[in-house]
């Protein structure tokens, strides 16, 4: 469990190491599919990893990271490495966005 809630800014301080880094090595295969905001502030998207899997979260006004799930079941973390995908392409979303401003 985190030490304090889990934002975009915060996330990879916050989370174990070793979740980030698979996290970051599916991301960079680009194993995260069909990334997409169904309503303001709440986001799904598909994994594939051996199999896929499906994540969903919500992000509130002060961009905390709450609502999540992962089809996967992992339940022995707060985050798991499907889930910490999704952030790092969410973080990719925003640099990107900020470059084009």
């Amino acid at each position: 469990m985190t030490s304090e809630a889990v934002t975009l800014e915060n996330f990879r301080n916050e989370l174990d190491e070793s979740i980030l880094e698979r996290g970051w090595f599916y991301f960079q295969k680009g194993w995260v599919k069909s990334p997409r905001e169904v309503m303001p502030g709440y986001f799904e998207a598909v994994v594939n990893e051996v199999s896929p899997y499906a994540v969903s979260y919500s992000i509130d006004e002060k961009g905390i990271f709450s609502d999540d799930f992962c089809t996967c079941g992992d339940e022995r973390n707060f985050m798991c490495r499907h889930k910490a995908a999704v952030l790092y392409w969410l973080e990719s979303v925003a640099q990107q966005s900020k470059k084009e401003r």
